[in-house]
């Protein structure tokens, strides 16, 4: 292995995948699942030590988080993360932490015609701000702005916006919701947190608020059980679930492009994405493009569908790009 090599990793709820990196070929991969409780430290030292003997140039882990000061705490697992502590445990000279989507932006600029389906809108322009949004077990956002020719990325909290009921049928399910996750409403209102639908996480909960709607029973199946009911038509509560599910998606992802001007395009990732593309049919598009006075401008909007899985660790490395030499 070469002295010249460069530690990435994509952290999330679920897993924490890491590689190396030569120049801009990926060399090694391994996956771990964060849920386990295992210390991320101990398997980034791990991940370095056992297979590599010289330390990174660099080392860059992209997690599910807001970053301050180099550091942050996952939001959807019990684990905390620091670049001092990144580079003591990997050897690196220098260690940085970044948001997972601002690293999934990044990934935008690596990934190939091959890499991507084309779902609506027109040709992207050549440099312009592009805007990436997945589902996974939160909701995460992340945007690239291009500004004289440059990118920088912007990392927020975008999956924590407000959602609102989208019809009468709508109020009632989130006045269901309300009873069972109080915690992700907006004071009084039937405006929640939009993660709190959008995601592995809050699937099961709408599904729930639909049956109690329905006035129907039974187990509730986990999230994939619930996409692959809406897929084959079998069963009809995951149909209506997954359809405000699609419907808000598509909204909340037209609204931000406009918001940012992400004419450089819209670029859905993840795995929920992924596994059901299916998903982004006509009423996704519908949800996407409606903007009242400005349902033109989000029609042109470029929108796709990232198919490539390392997306994270990509953008990761992308990322190290643009750091100085260590």
């Amino acid at each position: 292995m070469t002295k010249h090599w460069y530690f990435v990793a994509d952290i999330g709820g679920t897993n924490a995948r890491f590689a190396a990196f030569h120049g801009a070929r990926m060399m090694e991969t391994a996956v771990y699942d964060t849920k386990q409780g295992d210390d991320l430290l101990d398997m980034a030292r791990d991940f370095t030590r056992s297979a590599f003997p010289e330390p990174p140039v660099v080392a860059v882990a992209a997690a599910a988080g807001p970053v301050k000061d180099n550091a942050l705490q996952l939001t959807n697992a019990n684990a905390s993360l620091s670049g001092d502590d990144l580079g003591l445990a990997t050897g690196a000279k220098q260690a940085k932490i970044i948001n997972d989507f601002a690293a999934a932006a990044w990934s935008t600029l690596a990934v190939g015609p091959g890499d991507i389906s084309r779902i609506s809108g027109a040709e992207v322009p050549g440099p312009a701000t592009r805007l990436v949004i997945g589902p996974g077990t939160g909701l995460g956002v992340g945007v690239l702005v291009c500004a004289d020719g440059a990118y920088h990325s912007v990392s927020g909290e975008g999956g924590h916006i407000g959602a609102a009921p989208r019809s009468r049928y709508e109020v009632e399910v989130f006045a269901a919701l309300r009873t069972l996750w109080p915690d992700i409403f907006f004071g009084d209102t039937l405006v929640i947190e939009a993660e709190g639908i959008l995601s592995g996480t809050g699937l099961p909960y709408l599904y729930q608020a639909v049956q109690n709607v329905e006035r129907t029973d039974g187990p509730v199946p986990d999230p994939r059980g619930i996409f692959e009911g809406a897929r084959n038509e079998s069963d009809p509560v995951a149909i209506k679930t997954i359809d405000i599910f699609k419907a808000h998606l598509g909204q909340i992802a037209g609204d931000l492009a406009l918001a940012f001007g992400a004419s450089g395009g819209v670029y859905l990732v993840g795995g929920i994405a992924m596994k059901n593309p299916w998903i982004f049919n006509a009423p996704f598009v519908t949800a996407f493009t409606s903007g009242g006075r400005f349902t033109k401008e989000r029609e042109v909007l470029p929108l796709y569908l990232v198919n490539e899985p390392n997306f994270g660790l990509i953008g990761a490395y992308k990322y190290v790009e643009t750091l100085a030499p260590a």
